[in-house]
């Protein structure tokens, strides 16, 4: 039973080294989808960005603008996609631990820290900060005139 259970686990490290790997790649991803959708925005409220620098706004104020919507952006996205992450992979734990696995006493296929996904979700709001930089440093460095003129 040892055997069988060391086995397994065996298969597990190495299918969770794998999804490593992925969630790396989905995170590259997701700081060049942060970048695109910032630099869409700012191009599409450049009047809106040249109104508020010409009211006043100084370019820190339109930094903190953009970095603070790159942030809320990668908190919604880390904590929806936790969420849904923990809710299937308890779903599939449960089924696999009462019908294939049923068995093997004692084996947790998973187990969510909660301590890890808090850090998950920091992690990805600051590949978010840090993908919003540039979006958020162009739009601060506008010149007001010039982008009340775009069209």
């Amino acid at each position: 039973m040892a055997d069988q259970l060391g086995s397994f686990q065996a298969v597990i490290s190495g299918i969770i080294a794998v999804l490593d790997a992925f969630a790396v790649i989905a995170l590259l991803a997701a700081g060049f989808g942060i970048v695109n959708t910032l630099l869409m925005s700012v191009q599409e409220r450049t009047r809106e960005i040249g109104l508020m620098k010409a009211m006043g706004m100084r370019g820190s104020r339109v930094f903190a603008l953009f970095s603070t919507e790159a942030v809320y952006i990668g908190f919604l996205g880390s904590a929806i996609g936790s969420a849904l992450g923990i809710l299937v992979g308890v779903g599939v734990s449960d089924v696999l631990g009462r019908t294939v696995l049923k068995d093997l006493t004692g084996l947790q296929l998973v187990a969510f820290d909660p301590v890890s996904v808090a850090v998950v979700i920091l992690l990805v709001m600051a590949i978010a900060f840090l993908a919003g930089t540039l979006p958020a440093v162009r739009a601060a460095r506008q010149n007001p005139i010039d982008a009340l003129r775009y069209e």
